[in-house]
């Protein structure tokens, strides 16, 4: 699929998306190189949006901010392998193979106690993200048709 094919349908990512899943994830924004690369990446190897209730997770993930995380959160209990997670980690796998976000996936030297507190904190924070998600997707599914 070509890049303007990939860009004329109504589910196909764009720069925003990028920008919005990007920030979403790292905290930072890609450069436009990234950006083309992880819409060359979905144009060639996502699954399609092809379920109403894809397309409707796709359009709420696509918000960014808490958005995406509550939809990955929910969709990782419910449906791992879903078209939606797809364009999310692809995204992922575009910052992490990216020299210009490096900082963000190298281990860092954190004091012991400082580190099992950021681990209670991310692990408490994980699974409340995970009970509204879950809540969320199951209620798009469930009124989705």
């Amino acid at each position: 699929m070509s890049s303007a094919a990939a860009t004329s349908s109504p589910s196909a990512p764009g720069a925003d998306d990028a920008r919005r899943i990007a920030h979403g994830l790292i905290g930072e924004d890609p450069d436009p190189f990234e950006i083309e690369r992880w819409r060359r990446a979905v144009a060639l190897v996502a699954l399609p949006l092809d379920r109403p209730v894809d397309r409707r997770l796709w359009a709420l993930a696509r918000r960014g901010g808490p958005w995406m995380g509550l939809v990955d959160a929910g969709l990782a209990l419910l449906d791992p392998w879903s078209p939606v997670r797809h364009r999310l980690y692809l995204m992922l796998a575009v910052l992490e193979a990216s020299p210009s976000h490096v900082a963000r996936f190298e281990a860092r030297d954190t004091p012991p106690m400082a580190a099992l507190a950021a681990l209670a904190w991310h692990g408490v924070r994980g699974a409340l993200r995970a009970l509204l998600g879950l809540a969320l997707v199951a209620g798009i599914r469930a009124t989705t048709r």
